[in-house]
């Protein structure tokens, strides 16, 4: 709020934003002296499941979770609608465009009727940090989860100590993201191949690892698409990761300002920029 009301003095000319602080967005948008600024990047906020521990070693546990996540639901709790829904980790920002790329529904029914052909009670804690956007994505997924008969307990934990519980797989889920870079192949081959440190769900799987190896040796941009969806299917399908949202970028500043460039994985590069 400091920040927003720095803008409106005058006293700053840009702020960073994020669709969190949906009211300011919003109230920049219909103020002329203001300027709204937008990027859509690639990427996604996604989260991992510990497929070594239970109950996520069990794919329909994994499955029904997934399917009881109501995104345009979610999106209007916490950032007033302006989250858009992800269905695979590449984004609108991404060159991977996917006719399928494997998304489960959101089906309720379906969901229970998972959970109870798991057939044992379905309690875990997720771990989200502790501050107020963290505590509001952790409630509005326990309520998702508590509809279809799982109980999550949330873990309240530093940001930093995210990182760190993630790398020693002391979670059972954990909130990460992919960030926007102009090629899939780091980051999905890091979080995604078997035996790299940074696959965080501990998943193996031979088919996975054959498209990821071959998606980074091609250069045909159309034969490394149908890989990358490929992979978005097999990941959905065995629902080892999910995502929520779509990575948007914002900043606001004064309507003086000009020349501002694209907002590049959340970066405001101001060297190119005048004040009119």
């Amino acid at each position: 709020m400091s920040r927003f009301a720095s803008l409106q003095s005058g006293e700053a000319d840009i702020i960073w934003d994020d669709e969190n602080d949906a009211d300011n967005i919003m109230k920049a948008q219909k103020d002329p002296k203001l300027t709204v600024h937008t990027y859509k990047g690639s990427g996604a906020q996604v989260y991992a499941f510990n497929t070594k521990v239970a109950p996520f070693d069990d794919v329909r546990v994994r499955q029904a979770l997934v399917m009881a996540i109501d995104r345009p639901k979610m999106s209007q709790a916490i950032s007033n609608g302006l989250s858009r829904p992800a269905s695979n980790p590449y984004g609108d920002g991404s060159w991977v465009k996917c006719k399928d790329d494997g998304a489960l529904p959101f089906d309720v029914e379906k969901a229970k009727a998972l959970i109870k052909d798991y057939g044992k009670p379905v309690e875990f804690k997720m771990l989200v940090t502790a501050t107020p956007r963290g505590r509001v994505v952790g409630q509005v997924l326990q309520q998702f989860w508590k509809r279809v008969g799982a109980n999550m307990e949330i873990e309240q934990v530093d940001q930093a100590t995210i990182p760190s519980r993630a790398f020693t797989r002391q979670f059972q889920l954990t909130p990460w993201r992919i960030v926007d870079l102009a090629d899939p192949d780091p980051q999905m081959y890091a979080n995604f191949r078997s035996g790299s440190p940074l696959a965080l769900s501990g998943f193996s799987n031979p088919e996975l690892d054959k498209l990821l190896d071959h998606a980074r040796v091609t250069a045909d941009l159309g034969q490394r698409t149908e890989d990358y969806c490929a992979i978005s299917r097999l990941i959905n399908k065995e629902a080892i990761w999910f995502w929520t949202f779509q990575n948007t970028y914002y900043a606001l500043s004064s309507a003086k300002l000009k020349g501002f460039p694209k907002i590049y994985n959340g970066v405001i590069d101001v060297s190119n920029t005048w004040l009119e």
